[in-house]
């Protein structure tokens, strides 16, 4: 028996079938509102609902703890089946009930919550990125700001405050967040560092987005969720798209390897040989540094799961 489950801030509404007839209900999302949810539904049931932010985290968990089955599923994953069965309506009735038709027809992974360092992890580092963008809208006010008539000293003074508090909290965080990685994953990142050309701020991404590398069964998987696996446009005789790299991962990883990959031209012995075949064959700067960040996330995948420190011999 499946049971979808569409969340919001305050509800959740649940969908499944007993002897063929259709139940739906919508609980208040409290501690009495879970405890009757688990109350109303079978322990042999599965349980699948959307990541919708943060939202889904404690129920997912709850369930889990009860020893329930859970799978967790890409939001975009259930907007496309919608898509595929032309259905329009949509409530979270609509929504649970949809979510309990895609558990139904597919087998969804199963789901089971992170540790705590990689809690600790996760939410460091998003808040790392929150300050990052913060930084960048406010030095882009800061630059407008310059080309003002007549400049207020005010405002001035005020964004130079922001910006050294910004500065403050943003090493604040890269430094806790080196603290966590090297007390809990130091081999790992030991072994990244050997790497040619991946520096401290590589890895300790790449340990984090990964999950120390616990998240991903193949480097297929890893490249598509970095966005740094190419991808073809063509279909029939007509049709002939212009090659280019998925850019559905994560955008943060993708920027830092390919910095990395201008000095891996030099240093990386493969990424050099690659450098040097490409080149020959007059591809473009930019396709060469995203093949080369491709080379570099392989190392590493490589790297981390082998358990070895990088050897050219072997890269």
């Amino acid at each position: 028996m499946i049971v979808g489950i569409d969340i919001s801030k305050d509800t959740f509404d649940a969908s499944w079938v007993v002897s063929g007839k259709e139940i739906s209900k919508k609980y208040d999302y409290t501690e009495l509102g879970l405890k009757s949810f688990s109350n109303d539904t079978p322990k042999e049931a599965f349980f699948l609902m959307e990541a919708t932010g943060v939202y889904h985290t404690l129920l997912a968990l709850r369930l889990y703890e009860s020893k329930r089955q859970v799978s967790v599923c890409n939001p975009l994953v259930i907007k496309r089946y919608s898509q595929m069965k032309l259905i329009r309506a949509k409530t979270d009735k609509a929504d649970a009930r949809l979510i309990r038709m895609f558990g139904e027809e597919n087998n969804p992974d199963m789901w089971s919550p992170n540790s705590e360092e990689i809690n600790e992890l996760k939410q460091a580092h998003s808040w790392l990125n929150d300050q990052i963008q913060e930084r960048s809208r406010l030095m882009n006010r800061q630059e407008a700001h310059s080309h003002q008539a007549q400049k207020s000293t005010f405002v001035n003074k005020q964004m130079r405050i922001q910006l050294n508090s910004l500065n403050l909290q943003i090493k604040e965080c890269e430094k806790h967040l080196e603290v966590v990685v090297k007390k809990h994953f130091v081999d790992l990142y030991s072994r990244l560092m050997t790497i040619p050309s991946i520096g401290p701020k590589t890895a300790l991404e790449l340990i984090i987005i990964t999950g120390g590398f616990s998240r991903f069964e193949d480097i297929k998987s890893l490249s598509a969720y970095v966005g740094v696996s190419p991808t073809n446009y063509l279909s029939g005789t007509s049709v002939k798209g212009k090659g280019h790299i998925a850019k559905m991962g994560n955008g943060r990883i993708r920027q830092l390897l390919y910095l990395c990959s201008w000095t891996a031209k030099t240093c990386n012995p493969s990424c050099k040989e690659l450098n040097t075949r490409m080149v020959e064959k007059g591809k473009p700067a930019k396709v060469i540094n995203i093949a080369i960040a491709h080379k570099l996330l392989r190392q590493a995948f490589a790297v981390a799961v082998n358990n070895v420190e990088y050897s050219a011999n072997y890269a």
